[in-house]
């Protein structure tokens, strides 16, 4: 199952999406009169994995952290009855609030 990372990691690569925003994004940061453009485009790149390794890895730590301290709580007994009531909630507030025509 370690090929799944991998997977995850090359279907993030190859997003199209993902492709526009850098093609669009970053050249604004770009400033040809500093020389070496090529290189100025890998420390940007670089710089774009950095933050999002950081901040994904700090949201893991948090989640870890939570997963921890809520193990210990008795929310978790009655998770599925809060969940449930949260679903009915918002199936009764979808169906009352209904469409508005003009």
């Amino acid at each position: 199952m370690a090929w799944l990372g991998s997977t995850g990691a090359v279907v993030g690569a190859l997003n199209p999406k993902t492709a526009l925003f850098f093609f669009a994004f970053l050249p604004q940061f770009v400033d040809p009169a500093r020389g070496q453009v090529p290189l100025q485009f890998l420390g940007l790149g670089l710089l774009f994995i950095a933050m999002g390794v950081t901040s994904d890895s700090m949201w893991a730590l948090a989640a870890g952290s939570a997963a921890r301290w809520l193990r210990g709580r008795r929310i978790l007994r009655h998770q599925r009855y809060v969940t449930g009531s949260v679903y009915i909630g918002l199936g009764i507030a979808t169906a009352v609030s209904g469409a508005k025509h003009k």
